[in-house]
Formats: structure tokens, sequence, C-alpha cells
């Protein structure tokens, strides 16, 4: 039966520099890679920041994104024979909201980041994460502890390049990944690389990394894509005694939108 996942990006992407553009060119991509009978949707979210880079920002992310999901899904539900997504990937490394979504939604929610550190800790003894910005590796060492996952944690290194200039100068920002991973290799003894920002992961770095290093590199829009449809495939939704669904209805003020 054919299966349709919602690759949601919690930040205003086609309200920054690269447009709704990019918008496409990531759902191209995903739905490069995924299964025949797959479709793969990519939205935004309205209001959300244009790029995410901090705790401020995984904060603020939220709630533009769950308005987005929940205005999606009311249009669907309006129309005659038309049924919600499968599943649902929230298209940020760090994973912000994926918590709430689950509790909102009826169908799984894959973040990223818990997707592709599961994925690299059956690969190798150790996870190395590359990323953009000193100024996320806090949230990342947050989110392992979360996970309960510290003992497999290499720790992550930082490219020092935001991620709305990525796209500004490919060769800088493919050999500060390749650095960064021999880093990780060498100084933290890590066995697998992941690549930890979703727009570098449209880049194609994980795919050239696992050549050009001879380690396994996970791409997490990828990764969170196979894992998706692993979970629409086999009709698998999250627990309801983790993510019990709401008692009350929910208002979100900063929308308009309940």
């Amino acid at each position: 039966m054919a299966k349709r996942i919602l690759y949601q990006i919690p930040g205003d992407l086609s309200a920054g520099p690269l447009g709704a553009a990019e918008l496409e060119r990531r759902r191209g991509l995903l739905q490069s890679w995924a299964a025949q009978d797959v479709t793969v949707e990519v939205a935004d979210a309205p209001g959300g920041p244009l790029s995410i880079e901090s705790h401020a920002e995984e904060a603020w992310c939220v709630p533009p994104m769950i308005a987005a999901v929940r205005r999606r899904l009311h249009v669907e539900e309006a129309r005659p024979a038309q049924t919600g997504p499968d599943a649902v990937i929230v298209g940020c490394f760090g994973d912000p909201g994926v918590a709430a979504l689950r509790e909102i939604l009826d169908c799984p929610v894959v973040g990223p980041f818990e997707a592709s550190f599961h994925l690299a800790a059956q690969l190798g003894a150790r996870v190395g994460v590359v990323t953009i910005l000193d100024s996320v590796i806090s949230l990342l060492d947050q989110h392992v502890r979360g996970l309960g996952l510290s003992l497999r944690y290499a720790g992550a290194v930082a490219i020092d390049v935001p991620v709305l200039e990525l796209k500004n100068d490919p060769a800088t920002v493919k050999a500060r990944v390749s650095e960064g991973a021999a880093d990780l290799v060498r100084r933290r003894d890590a066995d697998v690389i992941v690549i930890g920002c979703m727009s570098l992961a449209f880049l194609g770095l994980a795919e050239w990394l696992t050549g050009d290093r001879g380690l396994p590199a996970i791409n997490p829009a990828r990764c969170a894509l196979k894992t998706a449809e692993a979970f629409a495939a086999q009709e698998l939704v999250q627990s309801r005694r983790t993510f019990p669904k709401l008692r009350k209805e929910m208002v979100i003020a900063s929308s308009g939108s309940s």
C-alpha cells in the first residue's frame, strides 16, 4: 500500500535566502531516496526561525511547527477520502518538538538525531558528530544524555559555518567536514560519523565522507526517511505510555490556531 511521509521543517526556510526553491530541491532528493511506494512531501513553518543554531531558536521553532502541522491536517481532513501522512519527520537535526508531535499525532514521528544515533550505534562502538557551530554542541550533548547513550558518544566538532552560509563555499565546507571527521577519529576514537545538520545532509557529504574516510558516515535526512518508511510499513506508532494523547484542547496564541 502506498505511503505518504511528511518532512516538516520547523523553521521558515522559504523566507530565507534560498527561498521556496530549496524546499523543492530537498523534496526531490528525499523522493529519489524513497521506496517506490512512498511519496514524500516537504513543508516549512511560517513564523519560525530561518535557521536553528541555539537553545533559543530551538525553543522558538516549536510552536510555529506545531501550528503548521495542525493546519495541514485540518485542511486534509476536510478533503474527501484524504488521510493524513503515514509518518512525519522533523527536519532539524536537534529533534525540536519531536516529543510534542508524538503526543499530538496518530502517526509515527521521527527525529533525525535520534534515528541517526541509533543507526550509528549499530555500526560501531563510538559515534562522533560533525556539526555546524560550537553553539550547537551543547544541544547535542544534552540530547545524547537524554537518550541514555553517553557511553557510545565520542562527542561533536563544529566546522564554524552557519547554516545560511553553507552553500557559499562548498569546497571549504567539504574540507572542514573532512577535517572534523578526522579529528573525531584521531582524538576521540570515533568509529562512525554522523553529519549533524540537516542542511549539511542535503549536500551529499555523508556519502562522500564514507568513501573518503573508509568509515560509515550517516546522512540524517536519508536515515530519518528510511526510519519513517520502516515505521509506516510495519504500522508502528509511538507508545501512548510514553507519549500520551492530550487531555485538553491546545491553543497556540502566537499563531491564532487551536
